[in-house]
């Protein structure tokens, strides 16, 4: 019920100028504008979007990827090294990443999606190792004892196990690449971080709280759909 009153409250805000105008004139009377007056808050949010989740998904695909080659056989030699180096880039903030990216990569949303992919590669990467590695050496025994291949004890028994965290870890990629991305106008990239360094910058707080509302409803939604995909695993 709760996803559903979200997601039909950011719909509406922001495909509609005029619900736009009507929430922030009322709590911004004084205010002299209140869309941006280049983009629409729509094709900013879907903007937004689409460089969190391709954001996700790759942080997420290279995270468990190397959690489960780290987790088994003659992979677990590389696990210390893999969790140094993680922390290593964490120490990093978003912004040098994509600094050090730009004279490579250039404008625009490639040096974005490298420092939110950078970035966003522990929660998934350490909540995948913590998961295979607290899953029941009962339930590994009884893999082998049913004469299952590596793999069939990985996907059929082990991963299963490990899910719970794992998701957790993708819920929390999600939302820290949700509020990062807002970066990526910095250097070119298309985002809701458009109207909020546009609201900065002309010192209008009607156009902050405008691309900061639509970032907190899309990070809500996102724990809710993942809470929602967790439990139904559990069940």
């Amino acid at each position: 019920m709760i996803l559903v009153i979200l997601t039909t409250f950011l719909v509406l805000y922001i495909s509609s100028e005029q619900a736009q105008q009507a929430l922030l004139s009322f709590l911004y009377p004084s205010a002299v504008q209140y869309t941006h007056s280049r983009k629409t808050l729509q094709e900013m949010t879907i903007s937004h979007v689409l460089l969190t989740l391709g954001a996700t998904v790759i942080a997420s695909v290279i995270g468990i990827a190397l959690g489960i080659i780290t987790t088994r056989g003659k992979g677990r030699v590389f696990l210390p090294l893999v969790l140094k180096l993680n922390a290593f880039i964490q120490t990093f903030p978003p912004s040098a990443v994509i600094i050090l990216a730009f004279p490579f990569l250039g404008f625009g949303w490639k040096p974005a999606l490298l420092a939110l992919v950078l970035y966003s590669l522990f929660p998934v990467l350490g909540n995948t190792i913590v998961g295979f590695q607290s899953v029941d050496p009962a339930v590994i025994d009884a893999a082998k004892g049913m004469g299952m291949s590596g793999w069939q004890q990985l996907w059929i028994a082990q991963f299963p196990q490990a899910l719970g965290l794992i998701m957790t870890g993708i819920r929390h990629c999600y939302i820290l690449n949700l509020g990062t991305a807002a970066i990526a106008s910095v250097i070119g990239g298309d985002g809701l971080g458009t109207i909020i360094i546009s609201g900065l910058t002309l010192q209008n707080s009607a156009l902050v709280l405008s691309g900061t509302l639509v970032i907190s409803l899309l990070a809500l939604i996102g724990e809710q759909l993942t809470s929602l995909v967790a439990v139904r695993q559990v069940a």
